[in-house]
Parts: structure tokens; sequence; C-alpha cells
């Protein structure tokens, strides 16, 4: 899978509920799915602080000195400009780049497993990035995601 899959996979899988109520899963399926969080996790972490490197480095010499000023010369401001067009540029094809990479990573989940997370989860309303789902949608998605 490449990065990209991976982070909606971390955004997917960690939404998962491993006990509602009484109802709970198996205690091998918690291992699993706590395994698979915190190794996607790991890649994303990773992946957050090259971002952050990726940034530092990015930034021209100056940078922070001119853009903090409260009052800007029409030069100032025009650099300043000048200097975010090309960070952002740069980063963006950095983060195209780096989302395409390979990882490996093993997020399969057998059917008999998925069944336990919809009897835990069928009530699982959640909300990724912003978007609300309920959880009809959010299992769905996850079976399109993790089921093998």
């Amino acid at each position: 899978m490449t990065l990209n899959e991976l982070m909606i996979r971390h955004n997917f899988i960690t939404k998962v509920l491993l006990r509602d109520g009484d109802k709970e899963l198996s205690k091998d399926l918690k291992v699993k799915l706590m395994g698979m969080r915190i190794e996607l996790g790991k890649h994303r972490k990773q992946l957050d602080e090259d971002l952050q490197e990726a940034v530092k480095e990015l930034t021209p010499e100056g940078y922070k000195e001119v853009a903090s000023k409260t009052e800007k010369t029409e030069d100032e401001k025009a650099q300043v400009h000048a200097w975010n067009k090309l960070i952002n540029e740069e980063y963006n094809a950095y983060i195209e780049k780096r989302g395409k990479e390979e990882v490996k990573v093993d997020t399969s989940l057998s059917e008999d497993e998925f069944a336990q997370i919809i009897e835990v989860n069928a009530g699982n309303d959640v909300e990724i990035n912003g978007n609300k789902l309920n959880a009809a949608d959010f299992l769905e998605v996850l079976y399109s995601l993790f089921v093998a």
C-alpha cells in the first residue's frame, strides 16, 4: 500500500470501537487491531516528522524575520508572497512524492473478524477528517479497506 492509503486506513482503524457497553471484540481481535493501529501510527508519525523537517529545510533564510514583521514594505510583502508560493509548491511536490511510496503493513481482516467488528460497531457513527459517517457507511468503507 502507499503512504496515502496508509493514512486513510489509519483514520478508519482508529475509529473502530473495541468495546461498546456489554459487547466487545475477542481478545485476539483486540490485540490484532491494536497492533495495526500502532504500526500504522508509527508510519504516520514518521511522515509527520518528515513533513515538519521538509518545511524547515524549504523555508528560505530570512523568511521568519520578514514574515513576522507587522509593518511590511511593498517589496517585503511581495517577497513573502513569492517565498510562500515557492515553499507551497515544493512542499506539495514532496507530499505527492512521499504519498506514493510503498509501505508494507498487514491490515487484512477476515470475514469472521469483520463480523465481530459489526456487532460492536453497529451504532458507531464517526467523524473522519471533518466528515460525519453513519455507522453503516463507516462499516462499508471499513470493509472495503480491510477485508481480504
